[in-house]
């Protein structure tokens, strides 16, 4: 569960709780944006990330092995989102953007599909 607890216009509290309902983090990560730009751009063998905002409202596109599309909007306080394993992700940030990303395994480069091809051949 992801919510904001505003107590004044000059902060607020961003509280990930029951995360264990939704997913069992081994990592976490945030992407952070100086400028407009895109991160992620691959997939995970098996490895099942949670995407949430922790400032700025930006957007991931996903594509699945069926070839199905989806773009799916994030900003802070919406619900966190689950992408599965053999998904490929691109995340398109604004500058001032920070976006947080939960996962269930390591790091592991041997994890990752950065050949689209490949992930197309899947």
């Amino acid at each position: 569960m992801l919510k904001i607890i505003k107590k004044n216009l000059e902060s607020y509290i961003l509280i990930l709780d029951k995360l264990n309902k939704k997913i069992k983090f081994k990592r976490i990560f945030f992407l952070v944006a100086n400028k407009k730009c895109q991160r992620g751009n691959h997939a995970h063998k098996k490895c099942t990330q949670a995407f949430f905002s922790i400032k700025g409202n930006f957007y991931i596109k996903c594509i699945y092995t069926t070839g199905k599309k989806k773009k799916i909007n994030i900003k802070p306080g919406s619900k966190i989102e689950i992408v599965k394993p053999l998904t490929w992700v691109k995340v398109y940030l604004n500058k001032g953007d920070i976006c947080g990303v939960i996962c269930d395994r390591n790091y592991e480069e041997k994890d990752y599909i950065r050949d689209f091809k490949k992930f197309n051949e899947i």
